[in-house]
């Protein structure tokens, strides 16, 4: 993550946000800068996107999570000492290649094709819920 908004602010939720309350936050945000619905201009709805993309995913991912938490903790810990950037480290490091921070950029076909799969799952997800509902009301 670049700059000082955390990955919890970028999708609106709190610390201990389940995964649930994650992947809720995502596809709301996800519909929001769809090209079709944002009146964001393209540019900026897709670099607002992919923010809340890399938020998403490296909140989701336990392993991924549990090292970002600890290190904003690090961060709020060493607030009085020298201001730097918590994950310099962490973008910089190549052992950490695989993790989500060192990836390219998408292109417009793969952007495309994930909002399609998040619109997709929001429908799915939200007739599987109300068919558990209508069971029990039944």
């Amino acid at each position: 993550m670049k700059g000082d908004i955390s990955y919890y602010k970028i999708l609106g939720v709190n610390e201990n946000a389940s995964n649930n309350e994650l992947r809720k936050a995502f596809c709301r945000l996800s519909i929001e800068l769809h090209p079709d619905t944002t009146s964001l201009d393209l540019e900026e709805a897709k670099n607002k996107f992919q923010k809340v993309l890399e938020a998403y995913e490296n909140l989701n991912n336990t392993r991924l999570r549990k090292i970002y938490d600890d290190k904003l903790k690090e961060k709020y810990k060493n607030a009085n000492k020298k201001r730097t950037n918590v994950f310099n480290s962490f973008l910089i490091d190549s052992s950490n290649i695989n993790l989500v921070g060192n990836r390219r950029p998408f292109s417009n076909g793969e952007i495309f094709s994930l909002f399609l799969l998040i619109i997709i799952i929001c429908i799915y997800t939200s007739l599987a819920c109300t068919m558990i509902i209508d069971k029990k009301v039944l």
